[in-house]
């Protein structure tokens, strides 16, 4: 009776022994806001939570995304309440005090106008001052609301992309620049295919081929190890087939 007590102790320690609670990966918040087709609120699967879940097997981490506004969320990194945030552009002011990883997607971002009369008038500028004449749609804590103010443009801020949206339908706004995947994700989600048709973007982008990256806080303990290693799985990743299977598997394009 001894020996078999003995080896019930023993195999349920070599039990506990080789589990390996989730809660062993050290945990890294990142706070995001709803950004299809990127990162969406409206499920669990999108495309930039399983880009992070695989990175994270990389590097041995475990990611865990809260929601917030945008500027909440921009606050908590700078606070070092959470790890990071995205998808974000980088500018000059915001380098001064975040630290950003290698691009996670380039993603364009062009000026979207509507037509209700699908004539789709061209609207031409070399510069952003050339805009002055335009009502501009934004959303406020976005990297182009220093661009527009130095410019001088007539903007009207909302909360978000389909707020602009359905604004620029109703002829409120003239313009409004978002990535311009999201932008076309967003346009076909709001509204039916021959309200869809009346939508267009400018000709020359705000921003072309440009990066959105991680934005980490320069404060955030032993960040600059973290980064280099998130860096160091996202190329491995990008290399071994992962990363262009989860572009394939949302319908994005490759765009390195």
């Amino acid at each position: 009776m001894m020996k078999l007590l003995g080896k019930i102790q023993l195999f349920a320690i070599l039990l506990v022994l080789s589990m390996k609670p989730a809660s062993a990966e050290p945990l890294l918040v990142i706070a995001t806001n709803d950004y299809p087709p990127y990162v969406t609120l409206s499920s669990d699967r999108n495309f930039l939570v399983d880009l992070f879940a695989e990175i994270g097997k990389e590097m041995g981490v475990r990611f865990e995304f809260h929601y917030y506004p945008w500027k909440r969320g921009e606050q908590k990194v700078e606070n070092a309440e959470v790890w990071g945030t995205i998808p974000y552009r980088k500018t000059e002011s915001r380098k001064k005090t975040f630290l950003f990883s290698d691009p996670i997607y380039l993603a364009d971002s062009h000026f979207f106008a509507y037509s209700a009369d699908q004539t789709k008038p061209p609207v031409t500028y070399e510069k952003l001052s050339d805009l002055k004449p335009y009502k501009i749609g934004g959303i406020q804590g976005y990297y182009y609301e220093p661009w527009y103010e130095k410019a001088g443009l007539d903007v009207q801020y909302a909360h978000s992309e389909e707020q602009n949206f359905k604004r620029l339908k109703l002829g409120r706004i003239d313009l409004f620049s978002t990535a311009t995947t999201v932008g076309w994700h967003i346009i076909k989600q709001l509204f039916p295919p021959e309200e869809v048709a009346k939508f267009y973007t400018l000709e020359k982008p705000l921003i072309a081929g440009d990066g959105l990256f991680l934005m980490t806080a320069k404060s955030y303990p032993n960040n600059d190890n973290l980064l280099r290693r998130f860096n160091a799985a996202l190329a491995v990743i990008k290399t071994n087939g992962t990363y262009k299977n989860l572009v394939s598997e949302y319908n994005l394009v490759m765009t390195y």
